[in-house]
């Protein structure tokens, strides 16, 4: 049934168009029409949503990617150094960790409801699965068969959990799998790459939605709601179921990678979709986006007093639905929304621009984003008895796992097709340029898709 809804959406060529040379003053009046709301009736023609490649996606993707990497980087040594938790962590630490979690993840899944719209302009839905199968689940079995194993036999041997050789644990890293219907089953074996397993359900279960969103009905939808939110905040409306999930299910689903999680980010993959199927967001985005700094700043400020004061540890560990309840998750869904409005704002003023680095970095991110956190887990093992400053020692282990990551991927995974294929790259081709020297898609052409991260 996919395969023919989307076929009736997708465009239709009975022979091939012969360019079009245009005068400087023809090419300047249809870059500025191309600029202009799109009218319903443009909306409804059948073709692809976009037609130059939109690089602040890029970058802030390969900018998320490095946040996570840093980020894990601090996990690791909380995890290998108990000690540093608890009353000796500092505050500049605690600032992190509110400010970070609250917005963090729900970017890489905004992200990628983007590079879906990109993505079902030029593919049937089962070209959609199929690829994204490959892209996500591919990569996540490779990593859970060779990474997983060791990432869990050095942390289990650093605090005297486990007494043997790493092929007996091998076999029992496998064998103490215990599937629940909590999903956070899986990031317990899979460590940093449920993402990708949470990421490719969310895809499967939104694809019918996305499809019809491309149909006529659904771009009937999308016009009035994007002139909605081209009005003063009205960005603000998405913010509202996001908000009505965390009220419903935080109480009973409560943790990271829950039921809860899992509901919010598949909203804000929607989210990400719409806002790239009608120009009049980007509209929006540009108009409110410092007004959603000023709103993130004051939720943040909030939530960083009741930390300190005590009562966001309580309203955290709420599992009622009092009004100290409601208020938080409240205040969480505003800090999230206004922080990842501000951050699209940002990348649409200053890193809408392309070069070599963020072609190759955008490239390298879906191997970068498989093999950093094991690497940061063997260089943090190795310097644990180092006796030096902390904060040295981070910087060693960070910079060391972050050139050790790049060598893996630049060596053993860009130049070799079957190491490519295994980490969710496509292959490369005898007469295809280098992966460096991308070239841009002309203005007359649909972009291929950003990748999915």
């Amino acid at each position: 049934m996919l395969h023919r809804e989307l076929t009736a959406a997708a465009p239709r060529h009975s022979e091939p168009q012969l360019p079009v040379i245009l005068s400087r003053s023809e090419e300047s009046t249809r870059l500025d029409n191309a600029m202009q709301p799109l009218s319903y009736e443009e909306l409804t023609h059948e073709e692809p949503m976009h037609r130059e490649r939109l690089n602040y996606l890029d970058w802030l993707r390969v900018l998320a990617v490095l946040g996570v990497f840093y980020a894990h980087s601090v996990d690791i040594f909380d995890m290998y150094y108990l000690h540093v938790r608890g009353e000796a962590q500092s505050a500049s630490w605690i600032i992190l960790v509110i400010f970070g979690t609250q917005w963090g993840m729900s970017l890489f899944f905004l992200l990628a409801g983007a590079s879906a719209c990109f993505a079902l302009a030029s593919r049937t839905g089962g070209q959609f699965v199929s690829e994204r199968f490959k892209r996500l689940i591919i990569p996540c079995i490779v990593g859970i068969i060779l990474l997983s194993p060791p990432e869990a036999y050095l942390f289990a041997i650093s605090q005297s959990l486990y007494k043997g050789d790493f092929l007996q644990f091998y076999l029992y890293f496998f064998e103490t799998i215990h599937v629940s219907w909590n999903p956070q089953w899986i990031g317990a074996i899979s460590y940093h790459l449920w993402f990708l397993v949470y990421l490719f359900f969310v895809s499967l279960l939104t694809l019918p939605l996305l499809l019809y969103l491309r149909k006529e009905r659904g771009q009937r939808f999308i016009t009035k709601l994007a002139a909605f939110c081209d009005k003063p905040a009205g960005l603000f409306i998405f913010a509202l179921p996001i908000a009505l999930i965390q009220i419903a299910l935080r109480a009973p689903f409560p943790g990271y990678q829950s039921w809860a999680d899992f509901f919010i980010w598949l909203f804000i993959f929607v989210y990400g979709f719409i806002l790239l199927a009608n120009p009049r967001f980007t509209s929006a985005v540009r108009k409110q986006g410092l007004f959603a700094l000023f709103v993130g700043i004051a939720s943040f400020l909030i939530m960083l007093v009741a930390s300190f004061t005590g009562v966001l540890n309580s309203w955290d560990n709420i599992s009622n639905y009092s009004v100290g309840y409601l208020l938080y998750q409240l205040l969480r869904t505003i800090v999230t929304w206004s922080w990842m409005i501000f951050i699209l704002y940002f990348g649409m003023h200053f890193l809408n621009a392309s070069n070599k680095v963020i072609d190759y970095a955008n490239e390298a991110i879906l191997p970068f984003y498989v093999l950093h956190y094991p690497v940061i887990v063997v260089m943090a093992y190795y310097t644990l008895t180092w006796d030096i400053n902390m904060a040295v020692k981070f910087l060693i282990v960070s910079t060391a796992a972050m050139l050790a990551t790049l060598l893996l991927y630049d060596l053993l995974i860009r130049r070799i097709n079957i190491s490519r294929w295994l980490f969710g790259m496509k292959p490369l081709h005898k007469h295809a340029p280098q992966p460096e020297h991308v070239q841009e898609p002309p203005l007359s052409s649909s972009p291929s898709p950003p990748l999915l991260l």
